[in-house]
């Protein structure tokens, strides 16, 4: 009867240090996946931001583990440059007291200049949540300068009250147009401030505005899948807000 006791005494034992060494082996190796996936995430990221860069510097798309980028070894993908032109372009968030500068013709990067505008009628939507901003407007043509001030909220003295509503777009509370005999054919550049508070700015016109940038779009993949993209936006040249700050 002893016999028998310490007999299944001793299978239990062993059941439970096997059970114990199984589950210690088996976190060992899940910790060994995870960090080995993290270690390809974060590798997998990086080759992508590398290409990203090296798509912009040289213009063109260019390979992993191909050229400038032919150090990156165990990771395939590529980064690749579009210029998209639309009838509706949206800054991002200009914070308040920011700019935002659109060009109203094609700028050429390779000589600093920038071609015939499209001279149509440009609608400009913003506001939110929050706050009411005022927008201070400054277009610049190749011999004038002219400025718009337009504020929802009535703060500014002589300043326009605006157009309730964006007919583009349902997420603006406010808009204002800027008239295409005023932009004419030599109109340059659209400088837009956001005053009182942030907002965003939707520039809608009834024909493709001039591209205003470029985006640079990079999908890298390492051996064992793991795979990261990175999208980014690169603007045409921005001028700041201090060369045509005014103080209300």
């Amino acid at each position: 009867m002893k016999k028998g006791q310490v007999l299944l005494i001793t299978v239990m034992l062993f059941a439970t240090a096997l059970t114990v060494a199984l589950a210690v082996a088996f976190q060992g190796t899940t910790e060994t996946q995870v960090s080995k996936m993290e270690t390809d995430s974060q590798r997998a990221l990086s080759a992508a931001e590398a290409a990203i860069e090296s798509s912009l510097n040289s213009g063109q798309t260019v390979t992993i583990g191909a050229g400038d980028l032919s150090s990156i070894n165990g990771i395939s993908g590529a980064a690749t440059l579009t210029s998209v032109t639309s009838t509706d372009f949206t800054s991002p968030t200009l914070v308040k007291d920011s700019s935002y500068t659109f060009y109203l013709g094609d700028y050429d990067s390779s000589t600093g200049t920038i071609g015939a505008s499209t001279s149509q009628n440009i609608l400009l939507c913003f506001g939110g949540s929050g706050v009411s901003p005022a927008l201070e407007i400054t277009l610049i043509k190749a011999t004038s300068v002219k400025k718009y001030l337009v504020d929802p909220g009535a703060r500014i003295a002589n300043a326009a009250a605006g157009t309730t509503g964006c007919g583009a777009s349902n997420s603006f509370p406010s808009s204002y147009t800027i008239p295409a005999a005023d932009i004419g054919a030599d109109g340059q550049l659209l400088v837009v401030r956001a005053l009182y508070d942030s907002t965003k700015v939707l520039f809608h016109g009834t024909s493709n505005f001039p591209s205003q940038g470029r985006t640079a779009t990079s999908q890298a993949t390492t051996t064992t899948g793991v795979s990261k993209k990175v999208t980014l936006f690169q603007s045409n040249p921005q001028i700041p807000a201090e060369f045509f700050t005014t103080s209300f």
